[in-house]
């Protein structure tokens, strides 16, 4: 969205009058304190281009060249007249050509020792100023058209007629009055054209000077302007010190042309600037450099008839001509095109550029941001920081001659992404069955909005195994973000279970049987999650156990894949009663004779058949004999032969013959019994 503000109109310059204008030339003790001057930068608004034409002369002493020039002055054909520091003046066509040279170096008639300005009246007479504070007489002297030397006039002192420190700027008005600054002696000298003395007026600094087509006379007077009537009388002033627009420091020279326009060397500004008839400020052009429209410390100035302008560019050792100033053309603001930025924040940096303004007549030296009434900031390009929603900003460019323009932005700061959600801790998350669950939760966080409430929605049986969703919610107000949670309860625990103690039972009496149903207590089995689980023991109790030791296996199933198994022993024992005679059962030793068969009976209560002893059974082996013992005679022995085991059905018993040792007289040892039900039975014996 564009909008236009259309810049004020620069006066138009007017063909000049016929009586040329001169130059302000400062005195040598200013001159002298050019260097200084030409080391300021001017800080202020950049200048435009002063319609650069040609350069008139050039560095050095030959004819057409110039030293540290000072004064100019244009006569009524648009010839330029300069002074410099060769101590001479040197004439140029307005095609800018060397014409000629006139004068020397010196104190005499016709000479200079330190010129510092130059005028020219309606008759094309030359008038030149010596600036030189030592010089006695002749500080002005005047030349005809041709150059040669006519009158001069001025002494040293304080008197009508008489300077200190010599002369500055100097001009003439209708009349060919001559109006000379005598800084010395802080004021403003009045001569005819011959150099009698007509008047004088205070003025503090005074440094050029320059006469309109009204004889009004204006006057460099420090960091001023300051105007007045021929007689001296004070019209008005204009200017102020610094380097901004209709600002100055240390203006050397000035003119006005035709319209009333007043153009001031800036010195120590390093410009030309332009004020109207009223003194309010119209224009500035040029920069510190040595570049064209460029300069170092511009001491003297002069507008032609044809509205050129010649400047002394004292620093670069050179005069530069410039063409009228044209009409001016306002900048063009360009704030660029329009933005949609995502939001950041409560405030969303957004970079404003203007860098796409262009300028007129003359360099933009300002740019401006607002929105509504309020002021943003400053520069071409410009970091904001704004809140949501739709902006107008406004850019407004202005160049250094007051022409400005302005357009308009569009910054749109959107939310078009919807909340972040964090899920909080592992997800998927597990949970053991028959704990606690506390959900971690979840945040959330907008890029516009900031942080945002979660809302969840879904439980979890943390008793029942499953799978479980939980499900978080955010809004910004636009937008809606959704996530979720699974967790799964899971049951890694086995079941706990518990088997009976290890059970013994005795085959009936009285029976064959070398095996019998058991029944044994249940075993039992929990499960934190399941509370119950299945338990399966093999073998069942009441099954038939064989005679011996049998292990039940018990496993316990939670049916989430989780078991358990613990295990115990059915022991079947034969109904052992213990040795019959001649044995005696210990702890008695049984003395035998060493060699001899010893008869070990015992019943096991029915005829259990021959298969009785476990593998190796029975055996012995050597065990300490003690005096102290219990011992009993062993009489019923047989005559040593193979051993053997025989049951005798009549009276229900076992009978096994042990072979003893011949070799075993003099030891004692134990008969060790063990039969294929497990149960061990010792008998102890001592052999003689």
């Amino acid at each position: 969205m564009k909008s236009r503000i259309t810049p004020s109109k620069h006066a138009t310059k007017k063909t000049g009058r016929a009586r040329p204008r001169g130059f302000r030339r400062a005195s040598l003790a200013l001159a002298l304190a050019l260097p200084a001057a030409l080391l300021l930068i001017w800080s202020g608004s950049a200048a435009a281009s002063c319609n650069f034409l040609m350069t008139l002369a050039t560095v050095g002493s030959a004819p057409g060249q110039v030293l540290g020039p000072r004064g100019v002055a244009t006569d009524s054909a648009g010839n330029a007249y300069v002074v410099d520091q060769n101590d001479r003046v040197q004439k140029f066509n307005s095609a800018g050509a060397f014409v000629s040279t006139f004068a020397t170096g010196g104190s005499g008639a016709g000479s200079f020792v330190s010129a510092a300005d130059v005028a020219v009246d309606v008759s094309n007479n030359v008038y030149v100023a010596d600036g030189f504070p030592e010089r006695t007489s002749g500080i002005v002297q005047k030349f005809n058209s041709s150059g040669g030397f006519v009158t001069s006039w001025g002494t040293q002192g304080s008197g009508n007629g008489q300077f200190i420190a010599g002369a500055a700027g100097l001009d003439t008005d209708s009349a060919g009055n001559v109006y000379v600054a005598d800084p010395g002696n802080h004021r403003v000298q009045k001569f005819t054209s011959g150099g009698t003395f007509i008047t004088s007026w205070g003025v503090t600094g005074p440094a050029g000077v320059a006469v309109d087509d009204s004889d009004n006379v204006y006057v460099t007077d420090g960091d001023t302007v300051k105007v007045f009537t021929s007689a001296g009388a004070f019209v008005r002033q204009f200017g102020s010190s610094g380097s901004g627009n209709g600002q100055l420091d240390g203006p050397r020279a000035l003119d006005v042309d035709a319209s009333g326009n007043v153009y001031v060397a800036d010195t120590n500004n390093n410009r030309i600037e332009k004020f109207d008839n009223t003194g309010a400020f119209v224009s500035s052009c040029g920069s510190a450099g040595n570049a064209n429209d460029q300069f170092a410390g511009p001491q003297g100035i002069a507008v032609d008839t044809a509205g050129n302008t010649y400047v002394t560019d004292t620093g670069n050792d050179r005069v530069q001509k410039f063409g009228p100033e044209s009409a001016a053309t306002p900048p063009t603001a360009n704030a660029g095109p329009d933005q949609t930025v995502e939001c950041a924040g409560a405030l969303t940096s957004v970079t404003l550029n203007g860098t796409g303004s262009t300028a007129g007549s003359n360099p933009i030296n300002s740019y401006s941001w607002s929105e509504g009434a309020t002021n943003l900031g400053s520069g071409s390009m410009l970091s904001v920081s704004l809140p949501a929603g739709s902006h107008t900003i406004t850019l407004t460019v202005t160049d250094s001659g007051g022409g400005s323009d302005t357009d308009d932005v569009v910054v749109q700061i959107v939310d078009t992404q919807p909340p972040t959600i964090n899920v909080t801790a592992p997800n998927p998350m597990t949970v053991e069955c028959h704990t606690t669950f506390v959900d971690p939760g979840a945040t959330a966080t907008d890029a516009c909005a900031g942080p945002l409430p979660v809302n969840t929605s879904g439980t979890v049986d943390a008793n029942t195994p499953g799978t479980y969703t939980i499900n978080y919610s955010a809004t910004d107000g636009t937008h809606t973000a959704t996530a979720s949670r699974t967790v799964n309860v899971v049951d890694t625990t086995p079941p706990v279970i518990s088997c009976p103690a290890n059970i013994v039972v005795t085959l009936p009496a009285n029976s064959s049987a070398t095996s019998m149903a058991v029944s044994y207590p249940a075993v039992t089995a929990s499960d934190s999650c399941a509370g119950s689980a299945t338990v399966n023991s093999s073998p069942a109790s009441g099954s038939t156990f064989p005679v011996g030791t049998t292990t039940v296996n018990a496993t316990a199933n939670d049916g989430n894949g989780n078991t358990a198994s613990c295990s115990f022993t059915v022991t079947v024992l034969y109904n052992f009663a213990g040795f019959f005679q001649p044995v005696a059962n210990p702890p008695t030793f049984n003395i035998v004779n060493a060699g001899r068969a010893v008869p070990i009976k015992f019943s096991l209560s029915g005829n259990k058949g021959l298969s009785i002893f476990a593998a190796g059974s029975p055996s012995s082996g050597p065990v300490a004999c003690n005096s102290n013992d219990d011992a009993a005679v062993l009489v019923d022995t047989i005559t040593a032969g193979s051993s053997s085991l025989t049951y005798d059905p009549l009276n229900d018993q076992y009978v096994y013959v042990w072979k003893t040792d011949p070799s075993w007289a003099g030891t004692c040892r134990q008969l060790v019994v063990t039969l294929n039900d497990g149960s061990v039975h010792t008998a102890y014996f001592k052999f003689r």
